[in-house]
């Protein structure tokens, strides 16, 4: 029974120090960052030489606005979700 109760102890430090020496691994090894998806283009579908007179952000939502037209960009989905045409036709 003295045996066992030696036994027992040992594995008890061993597996102590196993642990300790996993954490230290842990926190020197230094893991490199993984190359994320390149992001999505939106295409606004504008004229070419179209300027933008402001843009908003709000949450995950982005306005654009052109002078004639107002958009609605969704920035999590990249998709335009409105336009809001601003000069009378």
């Amino acid at each position: 029974m003295l045996r066992v109760v030696y036994i027992m102890g040992i594995v008890l430090v061993l597996l102590f120090l196993v642990l300790v020496t996993a954490i230290v691994w842990k926190g020197i090894r230094k893991s490199e960052p993984k190359p994320g998806a390149p992001p999505a283009i939106v295409n606004l579908n504008l004229p070419p030489g179209t300027k933008f007179q402001s843009t908003v952000l709000d949450g995950d939502r982005l306005a654009v606005n052109t002078g004639s037209e107002v958009i609605v960009i969704d920035i999590r989905k990249n998709a335009v979700i409105s336009r809001v045409m601003a000069s009378p036709q």
